[in-house]
């Protein structure tokens, strides 16, 4: 009986150190999809910081929607 109650012991202290390293692998993903959010973000406001930019250089219309046109399309 005594042997059976170590071995059970030694048992459950192993699954406590599993569970432990594999909730800070999860804490490190999550400040990698932080990280990610955060610099998508960035590149979105840059991005639209640029349209804005496009739309008040534009002398007219017609020059704003070939703009548009060739971005789109590449032609």
């Amino acid at each position: 009986m005594l042997s059976e109650n170590k071995i059970s012991k030694g048992q459950v202290t192993t699954f406590a150190g599993t569970a432990e390293i594999s909730e800070l692998q999860l804490g490190n993903s999550r400040f990698g999809i932080g990280v990610i959010f955060i610099m998508a973000g960035f590149v979105g406001a840059w991005g639209f910081i640029c349209l804005l930019n496009g739309i008040v250089q534009s002398q007219s219309i017609q020059e704003l929607g070939r703009g548009i046109f060739t971005a789109f399309t590449g032609i």
